[in-house]
Formats: structure tokens, C-alpha cells, sequence
């Protein structure tokens, strides 16, 4: 049996566009943080667009599905990446859309995820990154390694029949639980309130396979390779705790006692089950040892190790 605390989260919130076309390879080659011609039907990447700045616009993970690559992201993030990767088509044979309603997607994670995967015949992706497929539908393995995450997606019917399937061995998720779990394994993510704040570093990105050092030119590619190589970055992530009744958002500052001025920014946070804020913040490398406090409720910030 399942464990119980397999989670089943409706993702089909999240942003999704489709990009299609003979020079679509050559054209993200061009935009994003890896390399492109190395996303295949079986594996996913996590990268990143950014400005000429080295700045992160938005996180985005890949997924090719048949001739055609998804690039899924935060929903308030989507408009944005549409419009201005629009700009940078020009004569390319590449069409970008709006995939939002094309596809389904629904969120698994837990100790039974894998369980129910091998139940209902569908290829469990073995390693994270990893993509199987079954007719229509895909399997993404994210990231986690204690506690297993999957991402489905497929037409709207085949998803609500696997939901129906699952109902009764799940535990219901929402999208504060899903971020939750990305939050307590460290993974980052860029919300419209973080947009161009931080180079890709900063985000332990390349942690994450989501900088490709070898691959030729993109947008931002020489900050982001100058930061590498010459240890420029002063400002990494972490997990972080702060118990207040304040509610903590994404580009909120973290002060260190006797600070005025920010030393830190939450980059995500979520309310865990025992009322405490479980966050991942952006800090300066020269008060990780100091006494941070929220700055605008005055909250005591823990960081967790």
C-alpha cells in the first residue's frame, strides 16, 4: 500500500509555452543556460533565461514532446517570457505559443509515487531529470532524492482518470504544499516579485545542472561565465526558517541585527504544518553567521544547514 503521504497536487495552474519549428534547437541554443541539443524525448534540463545582465528572468524546466519543446514556469511568469522571447525570433523558423491549454498537469511525490506509477503501467523515470512516456502521456522526475517528485503530463481525460485512480491512496496537495516540497529539498525558483534580481549563481542553479559552462554563447552567457570563473558571486541561497504570524512573500528583506540595510531576500516561502515559515533566501556570504532578522516584522530568520 501506498505511504500516506503520497501527495497528488492539480499543477495545471503553472505556465507553459510551446516552442515549435525547424530552428527551434538553434533558437534556445541561443536564450537559455544549457545546452539545448542535449534535451532529448528521455531527459529534462532546469535552466534558466536571462538578461544581457546575467539577471534571471524566470526558471524554466524542458521537456521535448514529439518535434516540439515545452518550457514550463511560473504561471505570473509567463506572459513576460512570451512576449520578450517573441522579440528575439526575428527570421528563425520558430513559433512560440501559449501551451496552457493543451496539456494537463498533474504533481506526484512521496514514498508511494513510484508505486503507483509501476501500478497504473506507466515507466517509472528512474533518475532525476529522467522522461518517460506512455501514448500520450509523460513522466518528469524532478528533483528529491528522500522524497521522490514526479510531473505528469497528458490530455485533461487521461489525467483525470489516473486522479480518480489515485484518489483513495493520496493525500490532496495544493500548490502552497507543491512549492513547499521544492523549498525543504532547496530547489530554486524566480516569482515575478524576483525577476532579474539574482545571476544564475545566486540561485545555486549550477547545482542543479542548470548551467551549461562549455556550451557557446546565449543571453547573459558572460556574466554568468565571468561570476563562474572568477568567484564573483558574494550572494548564494539557503534554507531558511522564521516563525512570525507576518506573512512572508518572495523580494522581502532579510536585515542582519544592527543593519539598515538588506543583507538578504527571500527568494521563496512557504507555511509548513507546524506554523512555521519554511523559506529559501538569497544572502549576502558575509552575514551568514550574523543574527538575521525579517525586516519588516523584526522575526528572528534561522538558517537551516
Amino acid at each position: 500500500m501506498p505511504h500516506p503521504q503520497t501527495i497528488l497536487t492539480d499543477l495545471s495552474y503553472k505556465g507553459l509555452i510551446r516552442v515549435s519549428g525547424a530552428d527551434a534547437v538553434a533558437f534556445l541554443q541561443g536564450q537559455l543556460s544549457t545546452d539545448i541539443e542535449k534535451l532529448t524525448p528521455s531527459v529534462s534540463q532546469l535552466t534558466s533565461w536571462n538578461t544581457a545582465k546575467g539577471r534571471v528572468v524566470t526558471l524554466m524546466r524542458l521537456f521535448r514532446r514529439g518535434e516540439d519543446i515545452y518550457l514550463a514556469m511560473p504561471a505570473g511568469l509567463k506572459a513576460t517570457a512570451l512576449k520578450r522571447l517573441a522579440m528575439y525570433v526575428l527570421r528563425s523558423k520558430v513559433t512560440l505559443a501559449d501551451a496552457g491549454s493543451e496539456l494537463g498537469c498533474l504533481g506526484l511525490t512521496g514514498g508511494g509515487a513510484a508505486t503507483l506509477l509501476a501500478q497504473a503501467d506507466i515507466p517509472v523515470p528512474a533518475r532525476i531529470n529522467d522522461v518517460t512516456s506512455l501514448e500520450t502521456l509523460q513522466v518528469l522526475r524532478l528533483y528529491g532524492e528522500d522524497v521522490p517528485r514526479y510531473v505528469l503530463y497528458g490530455s485533461e481525460d487521461r489525467l483525470s482518470t489516473l486522479k480518480g485512480r489515485w484518489v483513495s491512496a493520496t493525500t490532496p496537495g495544493t500548490e502552497d504544499d507543491w512549492a513547499l516540497q521544492r523549498i525543504l529539498i532547496g530547489e530554486p525558483t524566480v516569482h515575478p516579485e524576483t525577476s532579474e534580481h539574482f545571476v544564475a549563481q545566486m540561485l545555486d542553479l549550477d547545482k542543479f545542472e542548470g548551467i551549461d559552462f562549455k556550451k557557446g554563447c546565449y543571453i547573459g552567457q558572460e556574466v554568468i561565465a565571468r561570476a563562474h570563473y572568477r568567484g564573483a558571486v558574494k550572494r548564494h541561497m539557503v534554507r531558511a526558517e522564521c516563525r512570525t504570524v507576518a506573512r512572508l512573500k518572495p523580494g522581502m528583506d532579510i536585515h542582519a541585527k544592527g543593519q539598515d540595510a538588506s543583507v538578504a531576500e527571500i527568494a521563496d516561502a512557504r507555511l509548513d504544518a507546524y506554523g512555521v515559515w519554511q523559506m529559501l533566501i538569497v544572502v549576502q556570504d558575509d552575514f551568514k553567521e550574523a543574527d538575521l532578522v525579517h525586516a519588516a516584522s523584526g522575526s528572528a530568520v534561522k538558517l537551516v544547514s
